[in-house]
């Protein structure tokens, strides 16, 4: 038996586990919610014959995939007969606690390298994977993974965010990537359209990509040599793809027909000819013999790519979407499933035995042995330890009066004195001077793949920019899906080189809903990071609503797997930024979303220096103002709490001072991070509880922040009393900030305001 026949065989046996499996899942498990389970019996066919070459041929130690989504089942049909998956997985397709619809890591990391799943994202962060691989080995390390290859269907390639990245510099010096398209032609409702032939090839050349397409199989190229071939060549690249999909479901007659008349109607004498003692049973199958299904010629596709890695490489294969099964090419077949008579047709196809439908291939068999002499799949190496340790504080001072952002810049500033600097790499949107990076970047350099020279070196500049293999500071595009991305791929790199980096990404704040979907990815994914937010607000007054965030809080309380701070004092931003890069060194812990502002705010404010303040500042909160021991306060009659988050916190301490003339006793509780305060609540004891003394649980709330009134407005009903929830509930505008404070109801006087209201002090 030959290679090319084996991996055949194995080939139909993915193709029969892959449908199986999902034939399993919708129609013979109990469903008791009579919901489709769904599964991708079509876009998983059109890949079966690219992952059967590449996971047992083409596959080294040093690769890692990303494999399309839709292709899951073949995916998971392939890690059983690789041995690392049992046949009880397989059954469990899409059932709680078993394989995900979609390649998972954070799932399923024992098979999976490296998530997909939303259009295009997964296979960007694993290209970004690359690029975190190449600064690790410029910074010392080892090539591990040695190699990113990414699968993706044609469609994901309509998404925008896949040209950015691609666009990206630094993507086209990457010589350790490769994709593979699978061109089947179809999305979810439609055939391509036509002009993706001529632009794909196009546009991944003039990004600098290296270009293999896959067009045709043997079968239809050895035609295409005969007399008359070319005018059958011409014939098919002139359809339009509707027109080619067609073909697949016309019966052979009609087959003929539709290949032989040209444009006008006319009959082409030469495809004619050409056909003329091709019989018309196999014609269906000969217009189907395309690229993405010649074992042979994928397989000399991925030797090709294996001999140059001097660029990043493209092959293009041509595929059927439904590829083997009944509903081949249909236009409508993405959520399609077999029916239990065309199963059992495709059982009797591909020769399974009833009961024999998990089974494998028999131990020393040829297909058995094929396998067994495979070399190993990609496995991460154990994670080393940091070498350097992530202090508790910083032997920094800061003005009396000074912005959460200007902090972050001097507690970065002292980090990169740091032995711990080393492990740091900074991440930004064509932004980092705006939000202080600047005296980093001037101490650790630009990270490119190769040194290019500073013209403005001999030049007075408030930035160096001088970009070389050795530099911390990876400046990206505006595109805020490849900042996210890239922070997942640089976030990962412990699970997937065994080195830790402390990723920390600066944008503006009002930006991170745009680059939303892109920064779900990078957590689900696992990644680890740091996403400095800033300015934010309509403290940004002058700048108008355009670049003014309102919906930003509840996004940081919303997002899984990342801790959301809006810290007041330039001391908690210090504190924060280190306790969660020390939860990265570590391996513990979750990413940080760390919101700041360009207002100044009053350190003299700030309680004193202490372990206890650290402490509550990073469990969420802390009292500031403690009115509870001054002579009248009555928790029942004339107490308030106020909640301040971020710059607001100097707007409450002057409404509590201007209520106590009024007889009004105010508590001022700093707000660090209303994310932290909101899941607290599910645990036995809630810090808030703890926050808030048994004596007071009458007093009302008022809580104010620079967004939207309803991050903080889950106090009352946790704690059992009123609140009047204050904050910015409409888009900004510009103006001055004091304009725009009292515009939009979160001043000084506003809180003063609501306490009045709460008390019963003024009319509603």
């Amino acid at each position: 038996m030959t290679d090319l026949e084996i991996l055949d065989r194995i080939q139909r046996k993915v193709l029969w586990l892959s449908a199986w499996m999902v034939h399993v899942a919708n129609a013979r498990r109990p469903n008791g919610e009579g919901t489709k389970v769904g599964g991708h019996q079509a876009s998983s066919a059109s890949a079966v014959t690219l992952l059967t070459a590449l996971y047992f041929k083409a596959l080294r130690p040093g690769d890692a995939v990303a494999v399309k989504a839709h292709a899951s089942p073949a995916f998971y049909a392939i890690q059983y007969l690789r041995g690392r998956l049992p046949a009880p997985a397989l059954q469990g397709l899409r059932s709680f606690g078993s394989l995900q619809a979609y390649p998972s890591r954070r799932k399923n990391s024992e098979i999976v390298d490296l998530s997909t799943g939303s259009m295009g994202l997964g296979a960007v962060q694993a290209t970004f994977g690359a690029l975190a691989t190449r600064y690790l080995v410029d910074h010392g390390g080892a090539p591990v993974p040695e190699r990113f290859i990414v699968m993706v269907g044609d469609a994901e390639l309509d998404e925008g965010n896949i040209w950015e990245a691609l666009a990206e510099e630094a993507v086209a010096e990457l010589g350790n990537v490769l994709w593979i398209v699978d061109v089947n032609r179809q999305s979810l409702d439609r055939i391509v359209p036509d002009v993706r032939r001529r632009q794909l090839p196009e546009l991944f050349a003039v990004l600098g990509w290296r270009v293999i397409e896959l067009r045709y199989g043997a079968r239809l190229n050895a035609l295409f040599a005969r007399p008359d071939g070319v005018a059958l060549r011409a014939r098919l690249e002139a359809m339009p793809y509707a027109q080619y999909q067609s073909l697949l479901r016309l019966p052979p007659a009609a087959v003929r027909k539709a290949l032989v008349t040209g444009p006008a109607g006319e009959t082409d004498g030469a495809v004619d000819r050409l056909l003329a003692e091709i019989p018309d049973e196999t014609l269906p199958a000969l217009v189907g013999d395309l690229g993405g299904h010649d074992l042979a010629a994928i397989l000399e596709a991925f030797a090709e790519a294996e001999r140059e890695r001097a660029r990043p490489q493209v092959i293009l294969a041509h595929t059927i979407k439904g590829w083997g099964l009944p509903f081949a090419g249909d236009p409508l077949n993405h959520t399609a499933l077999l029916t239990p008579a065309q199963i059992e047709e495709l059982r009797a196809a591909l020769g399974v035995e009833p009961g024999a439908e998990w089974e494998g291939f028999p131990a020393g068999g040829a297909e058995a042995e094929w396998i067994r002499r495979r070399p190993p799949l990609f496995v991460p190496p154990a994670p080393r330890p940091v070498a350097h340790t992530v202090p508790l504080a910083l032997d920094e001072t800061y003005p009396a009066e000074t912005s959460t952002q200007e902090a972050f810049g001097r507690v970065l500033g002292a980090l990169g004195r740091l032995p711990v600097a080393e492990t740091i790499v900074t991440v930004s949107a064509d932004v980092a001077v705006t939000t202080h990076l600047a005296g980093w970047i001037n101490r650790k350099g630009i990270y490119f793949p190769r040194g290019r020279p500073n013209f403005f070196a001999e030049l007075p500049q408030a930035v160096q920019w001088r970009e070389s293999e050795r530099g911390q500071h990876i400046e990206l595009g505006i595109a805020e899906h490849n900042f996210f991305l890239l922070l997942g791929a640089l976030g990962l790199t412990r699970e997937l080189s065994g080195v830790t980096l402390l990723p920390i990404g600066t944008l503006y704040d009002p930006f991170v809903s745009r680059g939303l979907d892109a920064l779900y990815h990078a957590l689900y994914s696992g990644a680890k990071f740091v996403v400095v937010a800033t300015p934010s607000g309509v403290s940004l007054a002058p700048e108008g609503g355009a670049h003014q965030s309102v919906i930003t809080p509840g996004i940081g309380v919303a997002l899984p797997d990342i801790g959301y701070f809006d810290p007041a004092f330039a001391r908690e931003v210090e504190w924060i930024l280190l306790d969660a890069l020390d939860a990265i060194a570590c391996g513990r812990g979750e990413s940080l979303y760390l919101r700041l502002s360009t207002r100044p705010v009053d350190q003299r404010l700030a309680p004193a220096e202490s372990p206890s303040w650290r402490e509550q500042a990073l469990a969420g909160a802390y009292r500031l103002i403690d009115a509870r021991g001054e002579p009248g306060w009555d928790p029942e009659t004339n107490a308030v709490h106020i909640f301040a988050a971020g710059v607001m916190v100097g707007d409450a301490v002057a409404a509590s001072r201007a209520l106590r003339e009024e007889g009004v006793f105010a508590n001022v509780f700093t707000v660090t991070s209303p994310d932290r305060l909101y899941r607290g609540l599910r645990t036995a004891r809630p810090y808030l509880e703890r926050l808030v003394a048994a004596d007071e649980e009458g007093v009302p709330i008022v809580s104010v922040l620079d967004g939207h009134s309803h991050a903080l407005a889950f106090l009352g009903s946790a704690l059992g009393v009123p609140q009047i929830p204050l904050g910015v509930d409409h888009f900004g505008q510009s103006g001055r900030r004091q304009d725009l404070y009292r515009h939009y109801g979160i001043d000084a006087d506003a809180v003063a305001r609501a306490a009045r209201l709460l008390l019963g002090r003024l009319a509603p």
